[in-house]
């Protein structure tokens, strides 16, 4: 009975306040919002669009592709950024830190290929790949490699830009330990903690505001592994009070065979790519502008309707006043229909607020923090990072 109490009264406190925003709004008679969007910080004319992968899995604990054999595959599908990240839990740290660079692939096998996985019935390295391993150069590829691992935070945390190999007790000892390094991280398919551990999008609140070296999470995990992954992302930014701790939205293979392969790839835009790493071995290429991109949000997702579905349209224009923002494609034949999402309090869910390719702010409730857009046709829908509503009252 308390509890119940308790609960009507946290909802009439907030209908309570939500109602003064809106009559304060109309009692001012003007609008005084504006969008924000990362977005705004490009150069349009000279972008390209790169398709990324963070979260695949090489041949450790018993996947199907080796290593080289993952990187291969991936630029057969047009990939031009990848990292190959393998379960901490996998990893020989003794003997070994990450799969990488590339260019060591081999010199790595041997180092490791009599050692005993207990996560895998102790079967040696050598009995649970394909075949010796071999290097991969990523400027011969034209290719970026980025150093990565999944890290059992305990949270699964896809974990880049560093060598971090063993996850901690905590999720905070972990993200202490990937910040010391240098490195930053996203999280992983967040719904199969919401069903494990029955974590709550507060949890996700209170994990963003302590450390902000976590740069987003996912929607998507391989083709949808978890649906509900897209409204609970944006419950959470909802409540990080949006523009005021912005994250950003990824999709991800978790790529373990080939079934798990071509299912998501994050568009990086960058200007003037090279191809390269960050290991002082490689010359750096556009492997430095990839991490500001990732930081920023200076990306977009493409999810296929179909495995292996490239881009069948991109985003080459964003026009963010601060009233109005319009979107220009590059092949708008393809695209049936474009959505304008927010999370609404009210019902404690993500609507559809517009369609188009603009949106005007008499568009966006007043009690919407952000908008992002779902840009869909017949090949695969584009799914926007956030436009962020700031105001000066």
């Amino acid at each position: 009975m308390v509890k119940s109490i308790s609960k009507r009264f946290r909802l009439q406190k907030y209908f309570i306040s939500t109602f003064l925003i809106l009559f304060s709004v109309e009692a001012s008679g003007q609008d005084t919002r504006s969008f924000w969007s990362p977005y705004s910080e490009l150069n349009w004319e000279n972008i390209g669009h790169y398709d990324s992968e963070f979260h695949t899995h090489p041949g450790l604990g018993g996947e199907e592709y080796d290593p080289h054999q993952t990187v291969d595959r991936y630029h057969e599908e047009g990939y031009t950024i990848l990292a190959l990240a393998a379960h901490d839990y996998d990893i020989p740290d003794d003997y070994m830190d990450s799969i990488y660079p590339w260019t060591q692939l081999s010199d790595i096998y041997e180092a490791i290929k009599h050692v005993a996985n207990p996560t895998e019935e102790y079967q040696t390295y050598e009995q649970l790949h394909n075949e010796p391993w071999q290097n991969r150069d990523p400027i011969e590829l034209g290719m970026v490699s980025v150093e990565a691992n999944e890290v059992s935070a305990p949270h699964h945390t896809v974990s880049v830009f560093n060598s971090m190999t063993s996850g901690k007790s905590t999720e905070a000892e972990s993200f202490e330990a990937i910040k010391e390094l240098g490195g930053f991280a996203y999280l992983a398919h967040p719904g199969r903690y919401v069903e494990r551990w029955g974590l709550t999008a507060h949890w996700y609140v209170d994990k963003y505001l302590r450390f902000d070296m976590l740069i987003g999470q996912s929607i998507y995990n391989r083709i949808d592994n978890h649906p509900e992954d897209r409204a609970f992302y944006d419950k959470i930014q909802h409540l990080l009070g949006g523009i005021n701790r912005p994250i950003w939205l990824y999709g991800e293979d978790d790529m373990h065979h080939e079934g798990t392969l071509g299912w998501n790839r994050d568009v990086i835009l960058l200007e003037n790519f090279r191809p390269g790493s960050l290991h002082p071995d490689i010359s750096d290429g556009s492997a430095p502008n990839v991490m500001e991109a990732l930081q920023n949000g200076y990306s977009y997702l493409w999810k296929p309707s179909e495995q292996y579905n490239k881009r069948a349209f991109n985003i080459t224009n964003i026009e963010i006043g601060e009233r109005l923002v319009e979107i220009t494609v590059d092949n708008p034949s393809e695209v049936d229909e474009v959505r304008w999402r927010t999370h609404n309090p009210l019902i404690d869910d993500t609507e559809t607020v517009h369609y188009g390719y603009s949106i005007s702010m008499d568009n966006v409730p007043d009690y919407s923090l952000f908008v992002r857009i779902e840009m869909e046709g017949p090949e695969g829908t584009i799914y926007t990072q956030p436009f962020y509503i700031e105001s000066s009252n």
